[in-house]
């Protein structure tokens, strides 16, 4: 056999095809959808795309399986992945097949989470090994070519090239591109979706899938599919049901966050990714009602610092009631400074519980009012890391849907009865990031789109972006005995008290005395 003979086919056989090598691996039973996938990535020539909901275990058990093997089942193969984000490749991939590899280190697998390489065993005096990067350059990636090898008995054998990339969706063009040409013996194409555009969207194609399944084996790609959490019966147990619902009410059944977490369906231009939902509205609508009475308690103030003509509200908030707002559009900003420490001081908000805009002309602004002896305001940045960091983008996206919870969680909270801020909650709206989590549309988009920007409502937000529902004074309850009172009664009339008739126990100490006083007597 000559070296210069035309390309090889990496076939995988019954002995070691990855549904067989399954339980080497150490993988749950696979459901049906998981089994058809992996047939389909596995076959000679593969080109396969899916796109899933998340949770869906591609990149716990599809990519793992896939890549480990083709390293078991090809002496000298290689297998290259890549991700659209760092995070994804070393928090989490490797993470898994860490767990995986551990096992098997005693047999000649090794793993390197520092240079993010699987390394197999020799088996014909040929090593595989897999390889994982996120290339800043596509051209970095295309080096990788399947070719012909000699093993250890001079015999030539065919070395596979497998591509994966994964969370395909924050891939660009270029490392698509940089796939074709290397023109893998397979290539696996897996991901949560997201914009509908792309190279990802466009491998996808999913108006054009039937039922969610898409062969065609002429085509660029032989095999699509679209996974929802439905097809996923470890996500339909009661408590993942009870969650998911809760997702469901808080974000909108035909929004961005649903469509692509739970369906496994791209965002759409059409989506209601609408940050208030209706029922939101609702709880804002009966916090908006006048009432009597409120629980004063600690004071807390939001003040937004907009320029170029936009307002610059500020809201003072006392317990659980907003109980000052004022707009202004001041373009001298040492004379806002000055109006908003007037309000400040005269409802007694310390600097601490004043939290203000620290974007563009705030900074400045906040350091004029603390050279007025008024130190120690709270500099809020809107794209401060949140808690939840795989949920939300950042702070003030975060902060939104806290300030929800808190109208849901507590109804007794009161705002201003505000047309205009009513009417930004309304037009408020989210998109997906890169990474799939919730992050506010950009103000210049929302500007654009409303030809207002949204400051009465991110001054709210930052109003009770400390707040704690203030603690209500609980009355003491006395403890009350039906039979003392009675013992009462009884006593009153004359007779014994309840027990009288039990004798005192006498102490131990006057039971030595008399017994010592005794014995001397004798």
């Amino acid at each position: 056999m000559n070296q210069d003979l035309t390309k090889g086919q990496a076939k995988f056989t019954s002995f070691n095809h990855p549904l067989m090598q399954a339980q080497m691996w150490s993988m749950p039973e696979l459901y049906e959808w998981q089994r058809e996938i992996i047939e389909e990535a596995a076959s000679p020539g593969a080109r396969v795309a899916v796109s899933t909901n998340n949770e869906s275990g591609k990149t716990r058990i599809l990519v793992p399986l896939i890549g480990l093997s083709v390293l078991a089942a090809f002496p000298g193969a290689t297998v290259f992945s890549t991700a659209g984000a760092e995070e994804q490749v070393r928090g989490q991939l490797f993470k898994y097949l860490a767990g995986i590899i551990r096992p098997h280190e005693g047999a000649g697998w090794s793993i390197s989470a520092s240079d993010l390489t699987v390394t197999a065993p020799k088996i014909r005096g040929l090593k595989s090994r897999w390889i994982s990067r996120v290339p800043r350059d596509a051209l970095t990636i295309e080096g990788y070519h399947g070719g012909w090898e000699k093993d250890d008995k001079g015999e030539w054998c065919w070395c596979p090239v497998c591509v994966i990339i994964d969370e395909a969706k924050s891939v660009d063009a270029a490392v698509f591109e940089a796939a074709w040409r290397i023109d893998p013996d397979f290539l696996f194409v897996i991901s949560t979706p997201g914009e509908d555009a792309g190279p990802f969207f466009e491998a996808i194609a999913p108006d054009t899938l039937d039922g969610g399944i898409k062969h065609d084996p002429d085509g660029l790609w032989h095999y699509r599919r679209k996974i929802s959490w439905r097809e996923c019966p470890h996500l339909l147990t009661p408590g993942k049901l009870a969650r998911r619902e809760k997702l469901i009410e808080k974000y909108g059944a035909r929004s961005s966050f649903i469509k692509s977490f739970l369906e496994g369906e791209f965002q759409r231009q059409t989506d209601e990714n609408n940050v208030f939902t209706d029922t939101d509205l609702e709880r804002v609508k009966l916090a908006m009602r006048p009432r009597a009475n409120y629980n004063p308690g600690k004071k807390f103030a939001g003040l937004e610092f907009s320029g170029g003509g936009d307002e610059q509200p500020i809201m003072i908030l006392d317990g659980d009631k907003v109980v000052y707002g004022k707009v202004w559009r001041e373009e001298d900003t040492d004379k806002l400074a000055q109006n908003f420490l007037i309000d400040l001081r005269r409802f007694e908000v310390k600097p601490q519980n004043a939290i203000a805009d620290n974007g563009g002309i705030g900074q400045a602004i906040i350091d004029n009012m603390e050279s007025r002896e008024y130190r120690g305001i709270v500099r809020y940045m809107n794209n401060q890391d949140p808690v939840s960091r795989h949920e939300y983008a950042d702070r003030i996206t975060e902060d939104h849907w806290r300030f929800k919870e808190m109208l849901r969680l507590h109804p007794e909270i009161q705002l201003q009865d505000d047309p205009v801020l009513m009417k930004q909650m309304r037009q408020r709206r989210f998109i997906m990031d890169d990474h799939n989590r919730v992050k506010l549309e950009p103000k210049r988009n929302h500007r654009k789109r409303t030809g207002e920007s949204p400051d009465r409502l991110d001054t709210l937000i930052m109003t009770f972006s400390e707040w704690k529902p203030p603690k209500k004074e609980e009355k003491k309850t006395e403890y009350h005995s039906t039979i003392e009172e009675e013992a009462r009664k009884k006593r009153g009339e004359g007779a014994q008290a309840a027990f009288g008739w039990i004798k005192k126990q006498p102490d131990m100490a006057r039971m030595m005395v008399n017994h010592t006083q005794k014995i001397n007597v004798k």
